[in-house]
């Protein structure tokens, strides 16, 4: 009698592992996709953002039982293949072998709109991006408040996986910050009188004057020479910034006019002398390194030229000046630009 116990025992022990392995070898994904494991999840949130994905979802929950995954969970963003068994899938899950991320920063105005975007892509909320954001700032460097701190998000694209939180994302883009402010463009930085974020200050304007890569270094002697002429910048990119910290950055602007120009703001460089106090934008390297590697010129003023778009036409002749700016007008005007 006990021999029969202990047969029926092992039956049963080995009708469960072969009922278990036919579990695992299963195919039980309905079509491909990702599933987004948060932070702190337990099994049934897993289980229950999987059951819509799966044919037989029970099945996949008693085979992660007996794969005890309940205390193996790790967040992630995981890949979800109809080719693949739910063996494959669950020791994907246990060992966290997740995809990447591909996170574009790009010429973001302030830390608001880059956390808005950033919270897309990874698991923190944007409130709790800003929040590092400012924190990181005051630990760097006490004087470095919500704009100055922008020096440190440099416009690329970037691989990270979900689960990053707020301090995560900030000590990488530090990172990455470093790895391209090194010592040669700090020197040239010093050579010239400038400090960090006076580069980067400029290299915002001239990223928001032009986007092409070639003139931007033209851009920037541009506005040196204002600088060491004693001028003022008058960059309408200032104008725009400063009229849309007071009014909404949802205005969309096509053309610069007198409301913007007399924006009273110590950013609106039509009213004041000299540099913004921080960046108007998140700059990218080639305007960072047009500022450090000007194109000599002595040229002064510059318009936009209808004939040529996305470039500008430099003069030192203020006459000649307005006749540029009245051709760019009437091109404005011909398309209804106002």
């Amino acid at each position: 009698m006990k021999k029969l116990g202990v047969l029926l025992l092992f039956c049963s022990l080995l009708l469960q592992v072969s009922c278990n392995y036919f579990r695992g070898q299963k195919k039980d994904i309905k079509e491909d996709g990702f599933l987004y494991v948060r932070t702190g999840a337990g099994m049934d949130e897993v289980l229950d953002s999987l059951s819509d994905k799966l044919n037989q979802p029970d099945a996949f929950r008693t085979y992660a039982l007996s794969r005890e995954y309940s205390s193996k969970i790790k967040a992630g963003k995981y890949k979800l293949s109809k080719s693949e068994s739910n063996k494959e899938l669950l020791n994907r899950l246990i060992l966290g072998i997740q995809e990447e991320v591909p996170l574009m920063i790009g010429n973001e105005p302030t830390i608001f709109h880059l956390a808005g975007k950033v919270s897309k892509k990874i698991e923190a909320d944007s409130a709790q991006i800003v929040k590092a954001i400012i924190d990181y700032a005051k630990k760097q460097n006490p004087v470095l408040d919500a704009e100055t701190v922008k020096i440190y998000f440099l416009p690329n694209t970037y691989n990270f996986f979900w689960p990053t939180d707020g301090e995560q994302f900030v000590e990488r883009m530090y990172a990455e910050f470093q790895k391209v402010w090194t010592e040669e463009r700090q020197q040239k930085a010093d050579e010239m009188g400038l400090s960090t974020l006076q580069v980067f200050t400029l290299a915002s304007i001239v990223q928001m004057e032009s986007s092409k890569t070639d003139e931007q270094p033209m851009v920037a002697q541009a506005y040196l020479n204002r600088l060491a002429e004693g001028m003022k910048l008058q960059a309408d990119p200032t104008s725009v910034y400063a009229y849309k910290l007071q009014n909404g950055f949802n205005h969309r602007i096509q053309r610069v006019t007198g409301i913007h120009l007399s924006a009273p703001s110590e950013y609106n460089t039509y009213k004041v002398h000299g540099l913004p106090p921080a960046p108007i934008c998140l700059p990218n390297l080639s305007a960072i390194d047009a500022v450090l590697n000007p194109e000599p010129h002595p040229y002064v003023y510059f318009c936009a030229d209808p004939d040529r778009p996305g470039y500008h036409s430099f003069t030192n002749s203020y006459a000649e000046h307005q006749k540029n700016a009245a051709k760019y007008r009437e091109w404005l005007e011909s398309r209804g630009i106002r």
